[in-house]
């Protein structure tokens, strides 16, 4: 709107018929004539067109013969120049523009920042520094169930599996897979053996077993059983890396009735 006004301000002004002649002596101030110049503006107006004269007079001393020139232009019809936006152009809070004029604010700027993907700490070197990670406590299975007779082969096998236990290490979401690789038997009268199998349940009672054991006397006997596992680790979704060493967990004993065989009476 600042340019509107003013621009009708200047055509009002220029509008006014206005009819200088060209100035003498007399009509000019001091200071032209010292500078020894000495102008006049002569406008015309026909609702089209403004067109501006200009005389300009050399002074010489009072009586002296003078020249004078004229000049006059027509600029055509005036036009204020488009309104812009607030923002100067070139600048980065205008960024929409139209025929190089601003025509919209630029959008918000926002700081992205990029995430770093943190790195799992270095896992532990030993299984002995697994603190709070315990395998599965295995058990002892006897067939038939807790008794035997004197030399006949016992079935005593275990019930041990990898698994798995999930927990928190270094304040880092962790996996521990345990498996088993070694089971130390005890039976109770004095042998005991080690083996790498688990063993099972046979189809047979008092069949011969890889685990069967077999018991010379009558009596009461505890077995026992220490499973040893190996261990692996992974930190989050990474992959399991193995952890040097072994973690040994302990079967509940189990307790074993050898019976006494009578001899059977002969018929008299």
């Amino acid at each position: 709107m600042r340019y509107r006004t003013i621009a009708t301000g200047v055509l009002t002004a220029l509008a006014l018929p206005l009819w200088l002649a060209s100035p003498s002596y007399a009509d000019c101030a001091k200071s032209e004539r010292i500078a020894a110049e000495c102008s006049s503006v002569t406008t015309t107006n026909d609702g089209s067109e403004v067109t501006v004269g200009v005389s300009s007079t050399t002074p010489g001393l009072p009586g002296d013969s003078s020249t004078s020139t004229s000049s006059s232009y027509s600029p055509g019809w005036w036009s204020p120049p488009p309104i812009r936006m607030d923002a100067e152009l070139g600048t980065s809070e205008c960024e929409i523009t139209v025929a190089g004029l601003c025509r919209g604010q630029a959008p918000a700027k926002t700081t992205t920042t990029v995430a770093t993907q943190a790195v799992p700490p270095t896992p532990p070197t030993h299984a002995s520094q697994l603190k709070g990670f315990r395998p599965q406590t295995p058990r002892i299975e006897i067939q038939p169930n807790a008794w035997s007779l004197p030399t006949l082969p016992l079935n005593i096998y275990a019930s041990a599996s990898r698994h798995r236990v999930s927990g928190e290490l270094l304040g880092w979401p962790v996996v521990v897979r345990f498996t088993p690789v070694a089971y130390h038997w005890g039976y109770g009268d004095g042998s005991g053996r080690s083996a790498s199998v688990a063993g099972g349940a046979s189809a047979l009672q008092f069949s011969p077993t890889a685990n069967s054991h077999r018991y010379a006397r009558p009596g009461r006997y505890t077995v026992t059983l220490h499973v040893d596992y190996r261990v692996e680790l992974r930190f989050d979704e990474c992959t399991f890396d193995d952890i040097d060493g072994l973690v040994s967990s302990r079967a509940p004993s189990r307790s074993v009735e050898v019976l006494t065989v009578s001899p059977l009476l002969e018929a008299g």
